[in-house]
């Protein structure tokens, strides 16, 4: 009989990118059997912007405390064997029911919170109170699994001991992302999509920075692309709203429930995104899929395997990423070969086929010990 799992949100684990929390329960799913707990009652209305911020603050309070409390039962019930949990503070209700379980948790961070608040404006208060949760969090979790070297760095120069620190990356499953493919043609057929370069940019408009970057096509880059290439077409797939009208050539979808189609559709993708923290995950999908793919220096920080020329084209700013936009689309050559070699990029280093069993070792090592919450990994 499996080893029995907590995940820390139940999630969809059939999305089709490489969405990284539901990439993780499908892996973590073929190795354990997963005991469900359900997102609190209470979570979208903490993160809805339209409810009073301190009504906000006493929902995520009461939800913190629903969530521990249904942890702690399904630990018990189901005699557990691990907690794993997403983002801080779901970690925080895991870490809490694991030490009492007597069983380990590993808190997998999506971001530093140095770098989070910052690149979203966040305030010093938010900032102090988030660290000292990360601290609380810190002593809690057997295992601490962060996107990049990078963000392991950040963790050390904020005085975080990093002896259970892990870099494991945003993967995507490739098996399953080719049978998802189309051929290039077949798929701009089925999508409609005109003759005269078609490209892509795909993320969730509710976040800032990605809204930030679908204004800057929009109003920057697609006009400057157009004059050189007047049909092309630039697509933007996401949920949310782009909160104006979009210029000439640019066609805003609203939430895409399949990407592979529009990836496959797509000459060239882009990531002009200019703030943010971790891996730009709709880079790998991007690379993943073997297309020429322009991105912003920030993606650098994540993936410091990409090289301008070479697996990608790099923007360093605004008005250069629109020339490299164009230059992408002028050589059908030079698409091909970053393409290619993105895709191979992926294959040696951000693939669940190579990272997976790293991840299953890890797990393993702290569910045969048990005592892990008060170790050292």
């Amino acid at each position: 009989m499996s080893a029995r799992v907590i995940f820390l949100p139940w999630t969809d684990a059939d999305a089709p990118s490489s969405e990284r929390t539901p990439q993780l329960l499908r892996r973590i799913s073929q190795w354990y059997d997963i005991v469900p707990v359900r997102p609190g009652r209470f979570n979208r209305a903490v993160y809805d912007q339209k409810v009073p911020r301190l009504a906000r603050y006493a929902l995520f309070a009461a939800d913190e405390i629903d969530i521990f409390l249904r942890t702690l039962r399904a630990a018990r019930k189901e005699k557990v064997s691990l907690i794993f949990a997403e983002g801080t503070y779901l970690s925080l209700a895991g870490g809490l029911a694991a030490r009492l379980r007597g069983i380990p948790m590993v808190w997998d961070n999506h971001a530093n919170i140095r770098d989070f608040s910052a690149a979203l404006g966040k305030s010093a208060l938010f900032f102090r109170a988030n660290l000292l949760m990360e601290r609380i969090l810190h002593r809690l979790a057997s295992a601490v699994l962060v996107v990049s070297e990078k963000e392991k760095d950040a963790y050390r120069e904020m005085s975080f001991p990093t002896g259970k620190f892990l870099v494991v990356p945003t993967c995507v499953d490739l098996a399953a992302l080719d049978e998802s493919m189309l051929p290039a043609e077949e798929a701009k057929r089925s999508l409609d999509v005109p003759e005269g370069g078609t490209v892509l940019f795909f993320g969730t408009l509710r976040y800032e920075p990605n809204l930030d970057s679908a204004r800057y096509i929009s109003r920057e880059m697609a006009p400057a692309v157009r004059e050189r290439f007047p049909d092309a077409v630039v697509y933007l797939a996401g949920s949310g709203e782009l909160g104006e009208m979009p210029s000439d050539g640019v066609r805003v979808l609203g939430f895409v429930p399949e990407l592979a189609p529009w990836l496959s559709a797509a000459d060239v993708c882009i990531a002009p995104t200019w703030r943010g923290v971790g891996i730009l995950t709709k880079v790998i999908d991007m690379l993943s899929a073997g297309r020429a793919t322009v991105v912003s220096p920030l993606a650098l920080d994540g993936m410091p395997e990409l090289e301008d020329g070479v697996n990608c084209l790099v923007g360093i700013d605004p008005e250069h990423f629109s020339e490299q936009v164009a230059r992408a689309l002028d050589d059908e050559e030079l698409r091909g070969r970053l393409g290619s070699n993105g895709r191979q990029l992926i294959e040696e280093r951000y693939c669940w086929q190579v990272v997976g069993p790293r991840l299953q070792e890890l797990l393993d090592g702290l569910i045969g010990t048990k005592g892990g919450h008060n170790g050292q990994v």
